[in-house]
Formats: C-alpha cells, structure tokens, sequence
C-alpha cells in the first residue's frame, strides 16, 4: 500500500505475506514531523517559534512565508494540522502514528533560520529526539509541535493519531518524554491517546522490557538499530553495512524487542527504508510473524 501525498511525506507498507494481500489491519502509516516541517514550512521551528532573535532581513523571510497569518507561529501550527487532519482522514479509522521530530540537527542545517540551533560536533549522537525537547532552547519549538498535535486529535477529532516518542536514551528519558507531552496537554491514555517508543538505539531493544511500561507499543526502526549497533553513517556510500540483511547483531536487537512487545501483549510495528533491498530479512521477519514492514 503506497500514499505519495502533495503535503509531504509519503510510505509504502510492504506486506510481507501474500495472504495479507487482499485486506490489511495494519497501521496506514508513519508520519515523520521532522519530514513534514522540511516539505510544508521549509523554515527552521527556531525562526518561527522565536522570530525576534533574527535580523530583521531574516524576520522578513520568515513573515514572507507565513503570508496573511496573523503570526508566523499560527502559520506553522495550521499548516502542520491541515497535513496531520488530512492524513488521519485518509486512515479510514486505522492509526496514523506521528513520529515527534528526531532528526539529528546537520538535517536542519539548511533551513533558514538554523542558525539558532548550536553548531553540534557530533550532531548523530548530539541533542536528538527526549534530550532536546528537554532542553530549555528547545522548548517554544516543542510547545509548538504539541499544539499541532492537539489541535488534529481535540479541535478536528481525529482521535486515530498516536504518537511515536524518537531518540529516548534512557527509561528516565521515557519518563521525562511523557510528562513533557503531559505537561503540553498530551497526557498519555487521555482521550484514548496511545503513545509509541521509537526503538532505535540498540539500549532500547535490549532494555525493550523496562522501556515499554512508559509505552503502548514499540516502532523497531532496523535501520537505525543497525546504525547505531555497528556504528557507521547510513548516507556514506561505502559503508553498506545495512544491505547485509544477516548481520547477527541486528537481527538479535529486532529479535528480542519482537519478543518483548509479545511478551508484555503490546502493539509492535517494524520500519525500514531498505527492506526491499533485503529479501533475505524479509523471509526472517516473516519467520518471526511480522507481516508488513513500513518503508519510507
């Protein structure tokens, strides 16, 4: 099942099994926000969220884009919520989970207005997903992406959206990620609002049993697992690490985090943007009853 959409993101649910074919139960999709403020607002959340810390030649930008809105922040927040409102509509009642922004800040770099966001040595292992909406420079940014959020599930009554929590290093973090989303009026089973852990970093598949009582379910990301597991950079062409669909590591990390959410009777839902390149995976994730597998 394939959704190109003009607002931005796109996916293809892979389903694995033949039998599936005919009729899927499965979740019609993974919204990325960090995809969606890249496509829709091409504006660094910074600029919009504190505008007054630019030049005046940048503030002149950033009113530009936000047109006859009475600030650049409704602009932002509207936007966002037609995108979210549209797609959840389209969900025909299924969930459309929401990634929270993740991306390391060097995917930003190029926004007007990054720089407001510190220069980071490292930005793959820098302030990503829990650890920057946490930070204080951050947190108009998050404010803002919350309401986005509350407005599509509370004001248009998509109630379908579930939340996808990225980059949580620790069970602390976990429980940091949900009081902050409390805190915005996104209190976790509050008007049936499910919240999902991104499992990314191998910490979160080996530790899946302590993580998941913050969670409703798991998101594997296999790509970003296997990223962080062999440690190399998924954009440098040389390393093609990620096509060696039976490198052990990874499939031990899928393997237990799979095994957990069975355990603990949650929801489980696998992501991969190379799964097609892999048919050797799909036949082992077939093995282990992962009958579809979202690509973006």
């Amino acid at each position: 099942m394939t959704n190109n959409n003009q607002s931005g993101f796109s996916f293809t649910e892979l389903l694995l099994d033949p039998a599936q074919l005919e009729q899927s139960t499965a979740t019609i999709g993974l919204v990325s926000m960090d995809g969606l403020i890249n496509s829709a607002i091409g504006i660094h959340p910074y600029a919009v969220a504190e505008i007054t810390k630019l030049t005046e030649q940048q503030q002149q930008v950033v009113l530009e884009a936000a047109g006859d809105y009475e600030s650049p922040a409704e602009w932002y927040v509207t936007t966002l919520t037609n995108i979210l409102v549209e797609a959840a509509k389209n969900a025909d009642d299924k969930p459309l989970r929401v990634r929270l922004s993740g991306a390391d800040s060097h995917y930003r770099r190029t926004l007007p207005g990054s720089e407001l966001e510190a220069m980071e040595v490292n930005p793959l292992i820098g302030l990503r997903g829990v650890s920057r909406f946490a930070d204080l420079s951050h947190r108009k940014s998050f404010n803002l992406e919350c309401e986005v959020i509350k407005r599509a599930r509370n004001s248009e009554g998509m109630a379908n959206i579930e939340l996808v929590v990225p980059f949580v290093r620790t069970c602390s973090e976990a429980a940091t990620a949900i009081d902050l989303l409390a805190e915005q009026g996104l209190c976790r089973g509050a008007n049936g609002l499910k919240v999902h852990l991104m499992c990314e970093l191998p910490a979160n598949a080996l530790m899946s049993d302590k993580f998941l009582p913050y969670f409703d379910g798991l998101v594997i990301d296999i790509d970003q697992l296997g990223q962080f597991a062999l440690g190399l950079d998924q954009e440098h062409e040389s390393l093609n690490y990620l096509h060696d669909d039976q490198n052990e590591a990874v499939l031990q990390l899928v393997k237990h985090a799979l095994k957990t959410a069975e355990n603990a009777g949650k929801v489980c839902e696998v992501v991969s943007h190379y799964i097609h390149k892999a048919p050797k995976l799909q036949k082992w994730l077939l093995e282990h009853e992962v009958k579809s597998v979202i690509s973006q």
